[in-house]
């Protein structure tokens, strides 16, 4: 599950908002007073560092989301099923729309199957899938389901793997809200990434076909030769900076495209349900891009796996351990709003640490300021790991150290034995000089006497 802050937005209803994150403002003045007309019956934007929304249209409406659903397929055969294994065809298989006609018999890869699902959005594939991971559909959809609920989302409930609804399946159902979080998810998975953002792919011939050509049914990626008018404009489909993710289109759920587009840190994720062409789905994603590229900005506040600073620990191996944010903690930002305004906060735990102690172990809170709004916030985390020292470490001496205190120890001695010289010299001259003194005190006495007696 995603680790990345995610932010309450006040006046919305909150976003991607982690337990810890409440009670926190948006960290951009977010208002979409100004955004685009789109066709599309139910829509959203965020910012998919930060979660906040950027724009939001009916994005809590539950619809058909037709093959979009395959990013949700993808995601968990990408964390239950090697690549490289192979899946041996033993059934038949969806054979409407978008297929790689598999056949009973065949043999092919799992990577393969996965560039057919989300390159060619290829429904046979989805189900091959779902039964090589979870042994049967409904076993796989069982598992979907809960991995959205691990992404946060509360209103999807797939019933099967590729968004097909020729079997009645009134039930697969979904928002764009929740598909922005499962897809803000999946675009953490590098190969996932991969997958989505490529234009051709070639499957090589299996036992029982010949080599498959593929091509991404994403023209934000690639198509510059069509155009698609946006606000009064023809303009090339393919985007600056588009990086995925998946289309879909169906009888009842319309045309559907869910897109990322990526410019400088900034990455922006736009869901549109039910648009009214094919030409609409893509044309009201690119204008939420432009407008939200040219308003907002992501700005990176805190980097994980950077030491922020050290914590002591008692009776350990080491020291002090480095600690730091547990995840990158990202801030959307007006574009005229200068980032000089964000500080950061270190509030660490007051209990004591003891040795043994795991990385990642959570020490404290790292939280973000704009002005005096708290926008963002994560767990302070150890870097390092630390066991428990030996018999050094119970008087304060880490085993890190002991090597430090074995060394003082010559040096320690001599001052020592200097200072011992020096004090049994100094009392010697004391007595010395005690001695001269009572010497000097018994003549003075005896001259004393002397006196008095020639005065008698």
């Amino acid at each position: 599950m995603i680790l990345t802050a995610a932010l309450v937005l006040s006046g919305v209803t909150p976003s991607f908002a982690a337990e810890e994150t409440a009670g926190t403002v948006p960290s951009a003045e977010i208002s979409w007073s100004d955004a685009p007309g789109i066709s599309g019956t139910s829509a959203i934007m965020i910012d998919a560092g930060s979660g906040d929304i950027l724009y939001e249209k009916n994005s809590r409406e539950r619809r058909d989301p037709a093959s979009v659903t395959k990013i949700l397929t993808c995601l968990v055969a990408l964390e239950t099923l090697d690549p490289d294994s192979m899946v041996t065809i033993d059934r038949d298989l969806e054979t409407v729309g978008h297929v790689l006609e598999l056949k009973i018999g065949e043999q092919i890869s799992v990577r393969d199957l996965l560039y057919g699902l989300m390159v060619h959005s290829a429904n046979d594939a989805a189900e091959a899938i779902a039964i090589e991971a979870g042994g049967s559909i409904d076993n796989f959809c069982d598992m979907m389901n809960e991995r959205a609920e691990e992404c946060g989302a509360q209103s999807t409930s797939f019933t099967n793997p590729n968004g097909l609804n020729n079997y009645g399946q009134e039930n697969h159902r979904t928002t764009a809200y929740d598909l922005a979080l499962i897809a803000r998810e999946a675009m953490q998975n590098s190969f996932f990434r991969k997958l989505v953002s490529t234009v051709r792919y070639t499957i090589p011939a299996t036992n029982m076909s010949d080599e498959r050509k593929l091509k991404s049914t994403n023209l934000c990626l690639y198509e510059t030769e069509k155009t698609v008018e946006v606000d009064g404009k023809k303009r090339p489909y393919k985007y600056e900076g588009a990086v995925g993710i998946k289309t879909g289109s169906t009888g009842t759920a319309g045309e559907c495209f869910c897109g990322m587009a990526k410019r400088g840190d900034t990455e922006l994720i736009a869901v549109n349900l039910n648009a009214e062409s094919p030409e609409d789905r893509f044309a009201d994603v690119i204008k939420l891009w432009d407008y939200g590229f040219s308003k907002y900005y992501t700005y990176n506040a805190v980097k994980s796996d950077t030491e922020l600073d050290t914590i002591k620990v008692k009776r350990s191996e080491k020291a002090r351990l480095a600690i730091g944010a547990a995840e990158n903690l990202y801030i959307t930002l007006n574009r005229d709003y200068d980032s000089k305004g964000i500080r950061t906060e270190i509030v660490k735990d007051k209990r004591k640490i003891t040795a043994p102690v795991k990385e990642g172990q959570t020490v404290g809170t790292v939280i973000v300021y704009k002005g005096k709004d708290k926008v963002a916030q994560t767990q302070l985390i150890t870097l390092e790991a630390s066991g428990k020292g030996g018999p050094l470490s119970y008087i304060g001496i880490a085993d890190d150290r002991v090597i430090y205190f074995v060394l003082a120890i010559p040096p320690v001695m001599i001052v020592l034995i200097v200072a011992r010289l020096l004090y049994v010299r100094h009392r010697r001259i004391q007595r010395q000089r005690g001695r001269a003194q009572r010497e000097r005190n018994i003549r003075k006495h005896e001259r004393g006497r002397e006196k008095n007696h020639f005065d008698i």
